[in-house]
């Protein structure tokens, strides 16, 4: 019996609109920050009375911040749910997807965990306490920075690597996302090197491109092979 071929289609909703809501949201946050309060926020690694000085003076912004950047760490998660069930689709048998998923729910956890120390640092009580804003500005970019990069990182590598390995996405594109879930996973680096900071935003913005891209070109059905003779026989009126 000669094989005939069928394509079964993935059903859920379509990825691109929560890749564009997770990166346009988290970009709104880093552009209405320094409009809304004094300037770009601080280096952690900056002096206390700048950093205090600093969240004094914006208050609004932390706030906007921790509410924008806690609504985009949803929409990440409505992405990895969404991309890891196809991935799973395309690929049962295969461990990217799983990879891909673990690194997703990492990556919204702590990006939503960072908006809401944001949100906290808004807040005229804790203020009034510098060593607990030093702390917690420590605390939101640890989680926020490399944290939440280096698990945004293997959430692109699941994606990327079995991509690669069943052609549903060009081979640059794959190998693309190969490289960029490598440079942020290493930026976990910066928290023992401090130049190597540099990573964080390598890592994410090229991610950010990644994820998009790749929204728009997964492929939601993949081909089935079965023989003639399996064929429903046609009916006739």
């Amino acid at each position: 019996m000669t094989p005939t071929r069928s394509a079964a289609r993935h059903v859920g909703p379509p990825l691109a609109l929560p890749a564009l809501a997770f990166v346009l949201l988290f970009l709104s946050s880093l552009v209405l920050g320094p409009i809304l309060g004094a300037g770009p926020t601080p280096s952690p690694f900056s002096g206390s009375s700048e950093v205090l000085q600093y969240f004094t003076d914006s208050q609004t912004a932390s706030r906007v911040n921790g509410f924008l950047q806690f609504d985009a760490a949803i929409a990440l998660g409505v992405f990895t749910a969404v991309a890891t069930s196809r991935m799973r689709f395309l690929a049962p048998h295969v461990p990217g997807p799983v990879i891909g998923e673990v690194g997703g729910i990492l990556a919204a956890a702590f990006l939503g965990l960072n908006g809401l120390l944001q949100w906290v640092l808004g807040q005229s009580d804790v203020l009034a306490e510098p060593a607990l804003v030093r702390g917690f500005q420590f605390l939101f970019f640890v989680l926020g920075g490399p944290a939440h990069t280096a698990a945004l990182g293997l959430l692109i590598a699941g994606i990327a690597v079995t991509a690669v390995y069943l052609r549903a996405l060009p081979r640059w594109l794959g190998i693309a996302g190969v490289v960029i879930a490598a440079i942020s996973v290493l930026s976990l680096l910066s928290m023992l090197v401090t130049p190597l900071a540099l990573l964080i935003p390598l890592g994410r913005f090229t991610g950010f491109i990644w994820i998009i891209a790749a929204a728009f070109l997964l492929p939601r059905s993949r081909e089935l092979r079965r023989p003639t003779g399996d064929r429903e026989p046609a009916t006739t009126s």
